[in-house]
């Protein structure tokens, strides 16, 4: 499926776009040469795009005040048509051109230049391109409907817009990891044979690589679906679908030279007509677990003999067959998933019981440490208190000591006592706290 644009559409888009630019204060529109007869192109500053370049023809180096080429900058009215050129198989596949004015057929773009939107160089003369590695994006059909056989794509880019280089005679491409999202039809209609996808790409868009000249491609496994139309009517003969695939859109496959394919488990559903009119297409495998088939998905596979299915709710115009090999291998795979399981749940029951025995274990050793720490403390407490206790008991012990000291000192001060005194043959006893004999008697 192609979509078309009128003329008339594309100038009212251009001219509402144009008009929808409003320059700053400090705005101003600068000209630069870029033909042989007075041509110019525009630069809006301080945003840097690059306008109505439409007119420049020949070899042309952009200016480095450029940031972005801008919406159609080199577009141009639709050049006569002189030829078509045509498959290995003698159909027709691309258009050659005449320009009625000198067509711009070589460009440096500068490292200023961060962006590429759409339109940019659709319909000019280029035949090949370096786009600098300050690139982060190429717009819709910005190289479209143009001569263009080589393109270098460099790491910065990340997205690639729809019909970017549909109808060009590109044969091969490179597009690197850094590129996530490539648009519808950005490939199609042209001679291309060879293709390199990025790790980064999750979706192969609708109509990617319709109406080319692959015969086969490598699938990275980051593709989770492939898109409507993305491979039909090409030559392709072989193709292996990535294990990540979830689903197969309307016409995928559809006019291709396939004459056997394998569709892995990963894939729940499969859209209409998705492998119609692959008039060579002789087996086909299913998986399993298919859960919608669409309609018409095998119209005109007048060759189609044997589909390999070994599921029980999907019905088929020729009677499936569940190869013996695949029967065991699923077995196998069964029996191999179930031991798996079970040895992931004994792992998990043993990393279970070790990990219930370690905190167990944890939790009696914490609270081992926490009563030893209480006893401790108890200990030091009570230690504490009878020390306190000891104290306070020797000082009682010593206050009545002193006590009853003091009471036998004063009791001793007041105590009377009797001595016997003589003189000669007289005797005469004193009685008295400190008794002492009168004068001229002694203490006998």
């Amino acid at each position: 499926m192609r979509i078309k644009v009128s003329l008339l559409s594309v100038l009212a888009l251009v001219f509402g776009l144009t008009v929808g630019i409003i320059p700053s204060a400090q705005a101003e529109t600068l000209t630069f040469p870029c033909g042989l007869n007075g041509e110019t192109y525009s630069v809006i500053m301080p945003e840097g795009v690059l306008t109505d370049g439409e007119k420049c023809g020949g070899s042309l180096i952009i200016d480095k005040s450029v940031k972005i080429i801008g919406f159609g900058a080199f577009w141009r009215s639709p050049p006569t048509q002189s030829a078509l050129t045509t498959k290995l198989d003698g159909s027709k596949l691309a258009e050659t051109y005449v320009y009625l004015e000198p067509p711009l057929t070589s460009i440096i773009i500068p490292n200023s230049v961060t962006a590429i939107d759409d339109y940019a160089f659709s319909r000019t003369g280029l035949t090949s391109v370096i786009i600098p590695n300050s690139v982060s994006s190429i717009g819709d059909k910005a190289f479209s409907e143009t001569p263009l056989t080589s393109i270098t794509i460099p790491e910065s880019v990340s997205s690639i817009g729809s019909f970017a280089f549909s109808q060009t005679r590109l044969t091969s491409i490179v597009i690197p990891n850094s590129v996530s999202t490539i648009g519808e039809y950005a490939f199609s209609e042209t001679p291309l044979v060879s293709v390199t996808l990025p790790n980064s790409l999750k979706t192969i868009d609708e109509g990617l690589f319709s109406h080319t000249a692959l015969t086969s491609i490598d699938m990275p496994n980051s593709v989770t679906s492939i898109g409507d139309f993305s491979f039909s009517e090409t030559p392709l003969t072989s193709i292996t679908i990535s294990n990540a695939v979830i689903s197969i859109g309307k016409y995928a496959f559809s006019q291709t030279e396939l004459t056997s394919i394998v569709v892995p488990k990963s894939v729940k559903s499969i859209g209409d007509n998705a492998f119609a009119g692959s008039l060579l297409l002789k087996t086909i495998s299913i998986p399993d677990n298919l859960e919608s088939l669409g309609e018409d998905v095998f119209d005109e596979n007048v060759l189609l003999s044997r589909i390999e299915y070994c599921g029980k709710t999907i019905e088929f115009p020729v009677a499936p067959v569940c190869p013996a090999e695949i029967k065991a291998k699923e077995d196998a795979e069964a029996k191999i998933a179930a031991d798996l399981k079970a040895k992931q749940e004994a792992e998990a029951k043993i990393a279970a019981d070790k990990a219930a025995a370690e905190l167990k274990a944890k939790q009696e050793a914490e609270a081992k440490i926490a009563a030893d720490k209480a006893a401790a403390e108890a200990k030091i407490a009570a230690d504490k208190a009878a020390a306190e206790a000891k104290i306070a008991a020797d000082k009682a012990a010593a206050d009545l000591k002193a006590m009853q000291e003091a009471a036998a000192k004063a009791s001793a001060a007041t105590k009377k006592t009797t001595i016997t005194c003589v003189k000669g043959k007289l005797t005469k006893k004193v009685t008295a706290v400190k008794p002492v004999c009168p004068k001229g008697y002694k203490k006998k």
